[in-house]
């Protein structure tokens, strides 16, 4: 997990652009061997987490519109089930005349 307090390190960039993330930083993101990271260019900032990490903070962003019980998409199935045996119900009466 990541800690609150901010570290900041000057580490070098090769002329390729490769540079090696220090080991306490991996261990605070949870790296274990190689993988792969989130690179974001921010207001001239690069951020650089994990998958799980923005996939979290995405979740805490919309979790204030996740709806209150059944999903929208449930009540459309469920209300399509019920107008499906309706219809059905209507062509089975047999005709009058």
């Amino acid at each position: 997990m990541l800690m609150n307090t901010p570290k900041q390190r000057t580490i070098p960039v090769s002329e390729n652009g490769r540079m090696n993330l220090p080991a306490d930083m991996r261990r605070a993101l949870g790296l274990a061997g190689s993988g792969h990271l989130l690179v974001s260019l921010i207001d001239n900032e690069i951020r650089i987490t994990t998958a799980s990490q923005a996939l979290k903070r995405v979740r805490e962003l919309a979790s204030p519109f996740k709806p209150s019980g059944a999903y929208a998409s449930d009540q459309l199935i469920e209300d399509r089930r019920e107008e499906s045996v309706r219809e059905n119900d209507e062509q089975d009466v047999p005709a009058r005349g």
